[in-house]
């Protein structure tokens, strides 16, 4: 028995160690992300807010490299800071889903009962309906903006935090470290805290990194439709809106922060593979 209470003490700290290094993997890489894009509009050749009508659609050239829109304005400049407001609005609501989320997952797989099931027959109600137009509904009543589009992807996307921590949590309750936690007097929050989020934490960074290639195009979507940001911001959904009605005859306005935003999606996606499968392969080499 003593050998396998520490056969099981080393695989368990083996695989708190591999959540950590996963941990700080994905932080280093979204930081790296996140400050590259935070100093992007640092290198613009152009002001993104500045029309000249006699620059209006003048192709590409040495000043102007994706040339200029509609009203004269640098469409290369735009996609910069683009980059810097769309990526900064899907983090927001990444972090403050998964936040809400995982709360309120853990609190029902720790507590179970009747609140467990309450909690998860309300997340199912929100799955049923679709999240795009349940984004539209409450950005429309909130009225136009930033803080309108933001507040509707946090109150849809939680739910999705909710249900993957919950049943994580319900699935590491009835291990035999969190059993034994229980059996020597250790309180809920505590355990949660110190024993199930560590084992839980690969899967909920690769759920982040598909929930902000998810919040981007639906982001970009809500500014197309006119209900995201006010017009004339530089955000690369509102770009494509702008110059739909040009694309017969200037596509390059239209595939410019379409391109840039499918580019954006699948690197992210790729990122949270690559997460998933480094977790995974942790674990099984810490368990063999």
């Amino acid at each position: 028995m003593p050998v396998t209470i520490d056969k099981m003490s080393f695989t368990r700290g083996k695989l708190l160690q591999a959540g950590r290094n996963v941990f700080r993997g994905y932080a280093l890489v979204m930081v790296l992300i996140l400050l590259a894009i935070l100093f992007l509009p640092l290198f613009a050749p152009n002001d993104p807010y500045k029309a000249q009508f006699l620059f209006r659609l003048k192709p590409p050239s040495w000043d102007y490299p994706l040339g200029t829109d509609a009203l004269g304005r640098c469409v290369l400049s735009r996609l910069m800071y683009g980059a810097r407001l769309t990526t900064a609005s899907a983090l927001i609501v990444v972090v403050s889903a998964s936040l809400i989320g995982s709360a309120i997952g853990a609190f029902a797989g720790m507590v179970g009962g009747i609140l467990d099931r309450m909690i998860m027959r309300f997340c199912e109600g929100m799955s049923v309906f679709p999240a795009l137009a349940i984004c539209m509904i409450i950005a429309g009543t909130l009225g136009l903006g930033l803080q309108a589009v933001i507040i509707a992807l946090i109150t849809v996307h939680w739910t999705d935090y909710a249900r993957v921590v919950r049943n994580a949590v319900i699935v590491e309750r009835t291990k035999p470290y969190v059993m034994a936690a229980e059996a020597l007097g250790a309180r809920r929050h505590r355990i949660a805290h110190r024993h199930i989020f560590p084992n839980i934490i690969g899967p909920l960074l690769t759920l982040a990194a598909y929930s902000m290639s998810w919040a981007i195009p639906v982001f970009a979507g809500l500014s197309f439709l006119g209900l995201g940001v006010e017009p004339g911001t530089p955000e690369w959904g509102l770009m494509i809106a702008e110059s739909r009605n040009y694309l017969r005859d200037y596509p390059r306005l239209v595939l410019a922060p379409g391109l840039t935003i499918a580019a954006f999606v699948v690197a992210v996606n790729l990122l949270g593979d690559l997460l998933g499968d480094r977790f995974r392969l942790r674990q099984i080499n810490y368990l063999h």
